[in-house]
């Protein structure tokens, strides 16, 4: 199996990686629009992404799906200023990207979006004095604030529920990919976030060669600490609800289904239970 994932400290990956319990080919990247090339490419059969860039790749004929969920509510805006402010945020069609576009529009902020094709760029030009905020993941927004940043929007203010990443397959590698195995150890890791963060914090600043000490590890896993696997309907309703902003920012054309975006069967038998990410 090869999975494709990114640097986001919170995503299972991480854990599963330090654990070492997934026989996998992982490949990273720099954002999930990146990741959705991947797909095109047949470079990867299973990842870790965002559900604006998988819509982008639904609506130009993709074949992926998402099946399973991971994290809700992983967008926030931090720093020195934000009306007239140049906000660094990932690549064009990320999550953060349409969130923080519409945020502006919606709270009529005149504001210059930076795009950038590497998400860990932005915290570099924030510090080199090159942008006035920025617009991400936790991580991004903790490290921020050890460099002076105000946070103006926290994760739960924007899009509640908002699927800040799920469980993306090519649908033509379903077939050849113990998928029920990785779903399980997903979810394990999944409540390990939720429920094991002191210990998890320290083996991830390990992981990440003590890069992020494990203060401040434990500090982002615990920003926006929903994480479950499961899919439940307000996380649906929401990705369906960032559909409509991104047909308004004519990011897609053709509007993919609800049925062409999710395929709950696995994960609905695997955690017939209520979620848990809140």
């Amino acid at each position: 199996m090869r999975i494709g994932f990114l640097s986001t400290a919170y995503h299972t990956s991480h854990v599963l990686r330090y654990y070492n319990i997934i026989e996998a080919e992982w490949k990273l990247f720099g954002t999930g629009v990146d990741i959705i090339r991947a797909f095109e490419r047949k470079e990867i059969d299973l990842a870790y992404v965002g559900l604006t860039p998988t819509i982008l790749g639904i609506s130009k004929g993709l074949e992926i799906v998402c099946v399973a969920g991971g994290h809700v509510e992983g967008t926030a805006v931090a720093g020195r200023k934000l009306e007239g402010a140049r906000i660094g945020v990932p690549s064009k069609g990320s999550i953060h990207d349409v969130i923080l576009r519409a945020t502006l529009e919606k709270e009529n902020i005149e504001a210059e979006v930076v795009n950038y094709p590497w998400a860990d760029m932005i915290l570099e030009d924030y510090i080199d004095g090159k942008l006035d905020a920025v617009c991400g993941t936790p991580n991004l927004i903790v490290l921020a604030k050890k460099h002076g940043a105000k946070v103006f929007f926290h994760p739960k203010e924007l899009f509640p529920f908002n699927p800040s990443y799920g469980i993306v397959v090519r649908k033509s590698a379903l077939e050849r990919i113990n998928l029920a195995d990785f779903l399980i150890k997903h979810e394990w890791a999944c409540n390990l976030l939720k429920e094991a963060r002191g210990v998890v914090s320290k083996s991830l600043s390990e992981y990440f060669n003590g890069l992020i000490d494990p203060k401040t590890m434990e500090e982002i896993l615990s920003l926006s600490p929903k994480y479950c696997s499961s899919l439940p309907r307000e996380y649906i309703d929401c990705t369906m609800e960032l559909l409509e902003v991104m047909k308004k920012l004519g990011y897609i054309e053709k509007v993919p289904k609800e049925r062409d975006i999710f395929d709950t069967e696995l994960i609905e038998k695997l955690h017939p239970q209520k979620h848990h990410y809140s």
